[in-house]
């Protein structure tokens, strides 16, 4: 990490050294390259933040991310062949990600969906620059892990780069070395204090040429302005950043894999906790697959004991991947202990349907939220990811990391594509006889426009609504009773719709909330 620190790099007999060392010390020679290159990899950041000033500023999500991604992917390409580096095999499938998920934001108005798109974009592209410019073969999952969060790290640590490599650019430009131009900066600096002085005493001096420079200074100094260049300056450092700190350790050393600990300590203790599971495992059997084989406790309803527990069975299932995957990692292989991690998955393979049945269970007492349907999905993403690790406890050679990003991208797309606002909508329309205005409320405060095509005929067709809200006291624990007018809610949700599309331009056009606005038109009419 220490290169990242150091002075701008030349080149000497043959090699890339750092100046400003006591010792001339070798760095990697991709960053050396990089750095030397300034004119072209701070023109290329210099492209990213304008583009990111241009798409994003006062902007709402929509097709500006799509284009971002589209972007982002035009000038890491360009900077690969700048690199010399070549495009690996597997490369176009996290180019093909990137794209989809730019794709996903563009097509829901989901605020949720939105903000963990841009967060999948953010690390396919770190793993896209990871594949590109390491050898990744003798990495483990744990050093795929570490590697993609010390990219962050390494990049953060690169902060003062953009800053020398631009000084030592402009010192060895002809641009600035012409004594022309020189002449011409000091003339301007020269005469920065003397402008001030003089245009606040004019100012003073006549009202109408005092008001002229005001808005003229209002115009140059506005927040406008200013937030576009900061904007622009945070584009360029980011991307010059991020290129730096993925190139910094290209070359480094690659450490000696340390000598694994006994297996005996890894079975004593996984057995001990294999013996509670077993026990918990019988108990989930007994009583919920069974669905009333074992009579439950009183005072539990089945959807009540669903709801118990669940996301704690839902965390313990987590832990146990973790274990499995350090006793693979971390303890000599061993025959026995094999089998005890063999025995552990079978066991989380029933946590996880009874997590996956108790959930089942709560939706058809309460009905789909997003929440559920998200955890549901993490469900399904646990049984494949844990599918993956069990087969490389058995093959070494499996490439468990990138199955992982796979099986997690392919799934949560499909989510994504899948609009879950929209099928919340449906499963509550078709799950309730007579809808009233706590349905009203949830439909059109909770659901983004993905819900539109459902809630917005559904508003339309429903005629009486049941306006008698039931809330109970928290204190006393009583109930009481509210009523409260359903054409307020209809009134809101059709005007922020109307708003939400009104407001965008070509930079953020949202599919969703066109489609909402649409249906909003029609249902005026």
């Amino acid at each position: 990490m220490e290169q990242l620190n150091n002075g701008h790099p030349t080149v000497q007999d043959d090699r890339m050294v750092v100046a400003g060392t006591s010792e001339k010390e070798v760095v990697s020679p991709l960053l050396s390259k990089l750095r030397l290159k300034f004119g072209v990899f701070g023109g290329i950041s210099l492209i990213f933040g304008t583009f990111f000033t241009l798409l994003f500023y006062k902007a709402q999500i929509g097709i500006n991310v799509l284009l971002y991604s589209l972007v982002l992917l035009i000038l890491l390409t360009i900077a690969f062949k700048e690199l010399e580096v070549p495009r690996r095999k597997g490369a176009a499938m996290f180019y093909i990600g990137i794209l989809l998920f730019g794709l996903s934001t563009f097509l829901t108005a989901s605020v949720i969906l939105q903000f963990l798109n841009v967060v999948a974009i953010m690390i396919l592209f770190d793993l896209l620059l990871l594949y590109q410019l390491y050898d990744m073969k003798p990495w483990d999952f744990t050093k795929h892990l570490l590697k993609m969060l010390g990219l962050i790290f390494q990049s953060i640590a690169a902060i003062g780069m953009p800053f020398v490599d631009s000084v030592h650019f402009s010192k060895k430009s002809k641009f600035f070395k012409n004594e022309k131009v020189i002449n011409v900066v000091i003339g301007v600096v020269i005469a920065i204090p003397m402008l001030i002085i003089i245009l606040l005493l004019l100012s003073n001096a006549d009202l109408l040429f005092g008001k002229m420079t005001e808005r003229m200074m209002d115009t140059l100094f506005s927040s406008n302005i200013i937030t576009i260049i900061m904007m622009t300056l945070f584009g360029f450092i980011a991307c010059y950043c991020i290129l730096c700190g993925a190139a910094s350790g290209v070359q480094s050393r690659v450490s000696k894999e340390g000598k694994k600990a006994s297996a005996s300590i890894a079975i004593t203790a996984i057995s001990l906790i294999g013996f509670v599971y077993v026990l918990f495992c019988g108990i989930q059997i007994a009583y919920l697959f069974t669905s009333g084989i074992f009579v439950l406790p009183e005072e539990f309803t089945f959807a009540e004991y669903a709801r118990r527990g669940f996301f704690e069975l839902l965390a313990v299932t987590i832990i146990n991947i973790i274990i499995i995957l350090i006793c693979t990692n971390m303890f000599e292989d061993n025959k026995l202990l094999r089998y005890i991690l063999t025995m552990i998955t079978l066991c989380t393979y029933i946590m996880i349907a009874s997590a996956t049945y108790r959930m089942l269970l709560y939706i058809d007492a309460y009905h789909l939220t997003f929440l559920r349907l998200f955890v549901l999905l993490a469900l399904l993403i646990d049984a494949f990811v844990l599918a993956g690790v069990i087969i490389s406890v058995y093959r070494k050679i499996f490439p468990l990391f990138h199955y992982c990003v796979a099986v997690v991208a392919i799934f949560y797309l499909a989510f994504s594509f899948a609009k879950p606002d929209y099928h919340i909508a449906a499963y509550l329309r078709d799950h309730e006889e007579v809808l009233d205005v706590e349905d009203l409320i949830y439909l059109t405060m909770n659901l983004s426009s993905d819900a539109a095509p459902v809630v917005v005929p559904l508003i339309t067709e429903t005629g009486e609504w049941n306006n008698e809200v039931v809330y109970e006291d928290e204190y006393s624990n009583e109930y009481y009773y509210e009523y409260q007018e359903p054409g307020l809610y209809i009134n809101r949700y059709y005007d922020r719709i109307k708003e939400r599309t009104e407001n965008r331009g070509i930079r953020d056009f949202n599919v969703s909330d066109y489609i909402a606005y649409k249906y909003v038109q029609e249902s005026d009419k």
